[in-house]
């Protein structure tokens, strides 16, 4: 369960508005390039504390090459201190991200054969989205998130990953898309903004759910679900919630110490996670300040 921000009910203030990757399968985020990044770092940052490493694991693939490679790496360099990023897959590398098509054909490959031996077997990507939505709430983890900023590239990549949007949560395979885009106002309404995004990046047709920044200065976020590859109904309007890359860089090296260790099959013999400064409630739940690196 992710929450992307707060609405007004008629008798209760500040409900929160939440997505649950099992249900939509993937999450499909768009708007203008400095409120998107906020809006993502929250998200990712609500996985990473509420989930025990040893049961999430996070994929960040950014290869889009209509920004630089420093500018990708300055904005996601908070993901490199989060253990949840660490590779307990036997994947071939360091940490779990790819900022290069080479990375990127690596990550998605490694996902693709773990779908290939999932319950669906290597039929997978052809399979209904009945069958995949039967099989994604029998799957009990552990789950991975993998992180779309933009458009991957290569067409292998392009196809890979809507694949993935697509049916990857029969394995426990949840992808947050994310599209730069203008944000829908009534002169380019949510329509348009829509399908702006599905051509920045195709996987995005591919999800589930999709939430679309909105107003003057993109500070609303209309939440829909989507049904054939288009967005249906008028979906739930809120203010978006967003933390800043400091506050990011911050929390992220407070959860940099724990200690990944390897799920254990008894449920109950699990290691128990311990975010720093937990919420108490989804109902008044907020982002406190982090504590301090250690």
């Amino acid at each position: 369960m992710v929450r992307l921000g707060t609405t007004d009910r008629a008798d209760l203030p500040a409900v929160p508005v939440t997505v649950s990757l099992r249900e939509a399968g993937s999450l499909g985020l768009a708007g203008p390039r400095e409120r998107l990044s906020g809006l993502a770092r929250s998200a990712v940052a609500q996985l990473a504390a509420l989930h025990s490493p040893a049961d999430l694991e996070i994929v960040l693939i950014s290869t889009d090459r209509a920004r630089t490679a420093e500018e990708r790496r300055r904005e996601w360099a908070w993901l490199g201190w989060l253990p949840h990023l660490r590779p307990m897959h036997g994947q071939d590398c360091r940490l779990l991200l790819a900022y290069d098509r080479d990375q990127a054909l690596a990550r998605t490959a490694e996902l693709v054969r773990r779908l290939d031996d999932g319950p669906l077997g290597p039929g997978w990507a052809s399979q209904d989205p009945a069958a995949v939505a039967e099989a994604a709430r029998a799957y009990e983890g552990p789950f991975t998130v993998v992180i779309l900023d933009g458009d991957p590239g290569a067409a292998v990549l392009r196809e890979n990953t809507a694949r993935l949007a697509a049916a990857g949560a029969a394995a426990g395979v949840h992808l947050i898309c994310l599209a730069e885009t203008p944000a829908a106002t009534p002169t380019s309404p949510v329509a348009a903004t829509y399908e702006a995004a599905c051509h920045a990046s195709i996987a995005f047709r591919e999800c589930g759910a999709v939430g679309m920044l909105s107003g003057d200065v993109a500070t609303a976020l209309r939440l829909l679900r989507t049904a054939g590859g288009r967005a249906a109904g008028h979906g739930t309007v809120a203010s978006v919630d967003a933390v800043s890359a400091h506050w990011a860089q911050r929390f992220a090296r407070a959860l940099a110490p724990c200690a990944r260790r390897a799920r254990p099959r008894c449920r109950a013999a699990r290691c128990r996670w311990r975010s720093p400064r937990p919420p108490a409630s989804w109902t008044n739940w907020a982002w406190p300040a982090p504590p301090p690196p250690p």
